[in-house]
């Protein structure tokens, strides 16, 4: 019988990326959910705990009390069943995420012990990185003006990679771009500590990112790693929301940078932040990938 002791859980350190990075890419993950950097800089703040264990990675949510659905070996309805009874022996809620679309599609049965909703909040947005970059099309025409905008007013801008140095910069600029954007009322209060985490721990986390300044001053910053075996993940971009266009340069250059490499980029979440929301469709995505939320039912 399949068993998972939650006291076996541990949090996920530097040391663990040898163990799980690899395991993480073995499965082409697709989620930024399942992205070793992402789950270390963002560790503490959603209590983070992680098992290997029957040949499946786990991967717990303390924070929000969410198993993610285990990575490797697939999973039966009845050994799901069976892990969400335990969890719920334990005091967890037993509820599972990014649970994909044909395990519901195979397990009719689901609806017995689950109630099973899409998580579009979640949804992880996919774009063609050189449509990024081409920004053809009428839908894409006012991304294109904003950063010719941008070229005619700095010709002198300087695109360069981003280093762990450039922290006290990084987070100056993402404390003015806070203050415009009301990110305490967006709930963007943790994003600090996580970017702090990132770039203590840049070439650790085998993290790159860009940089655009004019002057001396960082006008804007993006920090991404490899996802999948073509798929790049953004997680941080942060600009002076007081210059016309450097919004959509610091993507553009983050996409040229990436496409040599990366036939997709994902752009991650919005959370169900309508004005997110707007901003990540107003690239026209390739596709939003939205997986099930399975809620135990009493």
């Amino acid at each position: 019988m399949l068993k998972v002791n939650m006291e076996k859980f541990s949090p996920v350190t530097l040391a663990d990326k040898k163990i799980i990075r690899p395991l993480l890419l073995a499965n082409d993950v697709f989620f930024c959910d399942y992205n070793f950097a992402n789950l270390f800089m963002w560790g503490d703040i959603f209590k983070t705990r992680w098992l290997f264990h029957d040949e499946r990675l786990w991967i717990y949510n303390g924070f929000d009390d969410l198993m993610l659905m285990p990575l490797g070996k697939a999973l039966t309805l009845p050994e799901l069943v069976t892990v969400s009874d335990m969890l719920r022996r334990d005091g967890k809620s037993g509820n599972f995420v990014l649970v994909d679309q044909d395990f519901v599609k195979d397990n009719a049965d689901l609806a017995h012990y689950f109630e099973v909703e899409i998580d579009l909040d979640n949804g992880d947005y996919i774009y063609s990185s050189q449509k990024l970059v081409d920004l053809t099309g009428n839908k894409l025409h006012k991304k294109r003006n904003l950063i010719n905008q941008f070229l005619a007013l700095y010709p002198d801008y300087a695109c360069q990679p981003l280093k762990a140095c450039d922290l006290a910069a990084c987070l100056e600029l993402s404390e003015k771009w806070c203050r415009q954007r009301t990110c305490q009322e967006l709930e963007f209060s943790h994003e600090t500590s996580a970017l702090k985490r990132a770039l203590n721990n840049f070439s650790e986390l085998e993290l790159q990112g860009l940089k655009i300044s004019h002057g001396g001053a960082m006008l804007a910053f993006a920090v991404f790693s490899q996802l999948s075996s073509n798929m790049a993940d953004v997680h941080f971009e942060k600009f002076d929301p007081e210059i016309k266009g450097i919004s959509q340069v610091i993507n553009w250059e983050t996409a040229k940078s990436l496409s040599a490499k990366y036939k997709y980029i994902n752009r991650e979440q919005d959370l169900g932040i309508e004005g997110l929301r707007q901003a990540k469709k107003s690239y026209s995505p390739e596709y939003i990938v939205s997986a099930y939320f399975l809620k135990r039912k009493d």
